[in-house]
């Protein structure tokens, strides 16, 4: 097996009242308020085709996913406000 590093970086604009939090294993995730949180990680996507005009879907089964997520050894997610509506 070889090792390979993917890095996903996102920008994202999200209502004022969600505000960064740390879970108690750590984690960053959103408080999106009423209750709900918001863990951000990647969707895995499939096609059997890489086209311009490829269709990708998540449309997979869970053993599927689940070899997927065991080939991961590490993730390391940051969450940073970087501005604020005034």
């Amino acid at each position: 097996m070889k090792k390979v590093k993917v890095t996903i970086k996102l920008l994202m604009e999200v209502p004022d009242n969600w505000k960064v939090i740390k879970t108690p294993h750590g984690v960053p995730a959103f408080d999106m308020g009423d209750g709900k949180f918001l863990d951000m990680s990647f969707s895995t996507m499939i096609t059997s085709e890489t086209g311009e005009d490829a269709t990708w879907t998540d449309a997979y089964d869970d053993e599927y996913i689940d070899n997927i997520m065991e080939m991961v050894t590490e993730c390391n997610t940051k969450i940073k406000e970087i501005s604020a509506k005034k």
